[in-house]
């Protein structure tokens, strides 16, 4: 019995002993991991950290990345707005200047331009530049809802980056300022991604990408001052590229390792991508509503002005089509030229179509995929999403006839949605039911679809009538259709195999 106290003892001191040699200690661990264990905390956090111990007083001045967002709803009184404004500006001014500047990764502002002074933010991005921040986030957001460059706009100094010696900055991501870029600018050798939304370029933005040799990702939107993009030096790291709202003439570049590409504009002007033989996504979007004569051009137009995404595997095109007083062609316009390319490794086409037109049920436009398609001969998918700007229109209830098509041997799938048995959709979908020789699913939506639209939009669609011209032609050609009422409710029609 007397040994048992002793024997407790012991077991206590070898749990005690154990406890002791396996306690963590911040201060234990080398600098440069440090701020990799504060960084997966709030920089709140990290500064509640300095109440625990004297020695991590100072602990949290390496926090990684400040990121002060001071955007708020404006629709508050004025003297809300000064005192949350001076309260921005004091709490970001008082972090900046207790911060060591060391191991700094990201520096990110998000505040409104109108209440933002030019010699504030020159100090914030030279504290940025001298604590070698490798990524730098900039958001000023204009004066209400106002889209691009506000008058009120702040410069921003890219001369503050330029450390030619030893070069930090990584990322940069610029919204609403405005910028001086010029051939003799240095700094950013190591720059990886670059995004210009809403920018005022007063200058030569095409020296400034020419001194990013490492550039692999590439935004530009909404930006003036800029008329061509034309890059005769080879940009051979760039993998990623948007344009998007952009008053410029044309686009040319020498990207051999491009593997997503986005045009986002009013009209087609020429894009020529030199070498883009890697290229995986495109998405191309026409704003422009296209006058009467240039519709037997809109939906190939990706075929014929634009060769150098040939080699894409995966394409979204968006585009318009307007005519005022359509009339029902017998047969499908046919195309003067052949395409100066082939889309041999397409596997994924997706088309979004707005239609502007009176009378849908007499116009014949997209009967032009009938023959565009034939140029993607390794198409696996296709998916055509239509709305026409109209009113409720009756539906076409003939039995619709087969175009002149290509004969696909790797389609296996269709989606079409806005599908309301207008007269040339009928006559599209029973070209490509002729035509399909592997087509394995079917699927047709009356429900219009569309990315800008925040719900699935019904149009007074009979539902039923479409539901029977897809039993009866999937009876007539051996294919299944489904009709897609909701996202979670289908119903299918399909002639059995036995009856084949």
């Amino acid at each position: 019995m007397e040994g048992e106290p002793a024997s407790k003892r012991s077991r206590l001191e070898h749990h005690r002993g154990f406890s002791d040699c396996s306690s963590f200690h911040m201060e234990d661990l080398p600098e440069e991991i440090q701020p990799l264990v504060l960084s997966l905390l709030s920089l709140k956090e990290a500064a509640r950290t300095s109440l625990v111990s004297k020695n991590w007083r100072k602990l949290w001045t390496r926090y990684p990345n400040l990121c002060f967002d001071g955007s708020k709803d404006e629709s508050a009184d004025m003297a809300s707005v000064k005192i949350e404004r001076a309260k921005f500006i004091e709490t970001a001014n008082s972090i900046i200047k207790q911060h060591s500047g060391i191991g700094l990764n990201k520096f990110s502002v998000r505040w409104y331009s109108h209440l933002m002074e030019s010699d504030i933010l020159n100090r914030w991005i030279c504290f940025a530049a001298a604590s070698k921040a490798k990524i730098i986030d900039l958001n000023l957001w204009p004066q209400g809802n106002h889209v691009g460059p506000t008058k009120q706009v702040l410069h921003f100094p890219l001369e503050a980056l330029g450390a030619q010696d030893h070069p930090f900055i990584q990322c940069l991501f610029l919204t609403n300022v405005s910028i001086k870029p010029h051939s003799d600018i240095c700094g950013f050798t190591k720059l990886r991604s670059l995004h210009l939304h809403c920018i005022q370029i007063i200058g030569d933005l095409l020296g400034l990408l020419l001194n990013c040799p490492s550039l692999e990702d590439l935004e530009v939107i909404a930006c003036s001052g800029v008329t061509d993009l034309n890059i005769p030096h080879q940009l051979d790291k760039l993998r990623h590229l948007v344009i998007s709202n952009m008053r410029i003439q044309m686009v040319e570049l020498h990207v051999p390792n491009l593997s997503r590409f986005g045009y986002n504009g009013g009209t087609a002007i020429p894009i020529v991508l030199h070498g883009c033989s890697k290229l995986q996504k495109a998405t191309l979007t026409f704003h422009r509503t296209w006058l009467e004569e240039d519709n037997n051009k809109v939906l190939g137009h990706v075929f014929h002005g634009i060769p150098s995404i040939s080699a894409v595997k995966v394409l979204h095109v968006h585009a318009s089509m307007h005519t005022n007083y359509p009339v029902w062609s017998s047969q499908v316009h046919t195309l003067t030229t052949r395409p100066a390319c082939m889309f041999l490794n397409l596997r994924h086409l997706t088309y979004e179509i707005l239609f502007f037109t009176k009378a849908p049920n007499r116009y014949s436009g997209i009967l032009q995929l009938s023959q565009y398609l034939a140029f993607a001969p390794q198409l696996e998918t296709l998916e055509l999403h239509m709305a026409y700007h109209v009113s409720v229109s009756r539906c076409w209830h003939g039995e619709g006839v087969s175009y002149s098509m290509h004969r696909h041997d790797h389609l296996k799938t269709v989606y079409m949605s806005g599908f309301r048995c207008f007269r040339a959709q009928v006559a599209l979908l029973c070209s490509i039911l002729e035509m399909g020789a592997v087509l394995e699913q079917v699927t047709i939506e009356p429900m219009v679809r569309i990315p800008y639209s925040c719900d699935l939009l019904n149009l007074g669609i009979p539902r039923d009538k479409i539901c029977e011209w897809a039993h009866r032609t999937s009876e007539r050609f051996g294919k299944v259709i489904t009709v897609a009422e909701r996202p979670e409710q289908r119903c299918s029609y399909a002639i059995s195999v036995e009856r084949l």
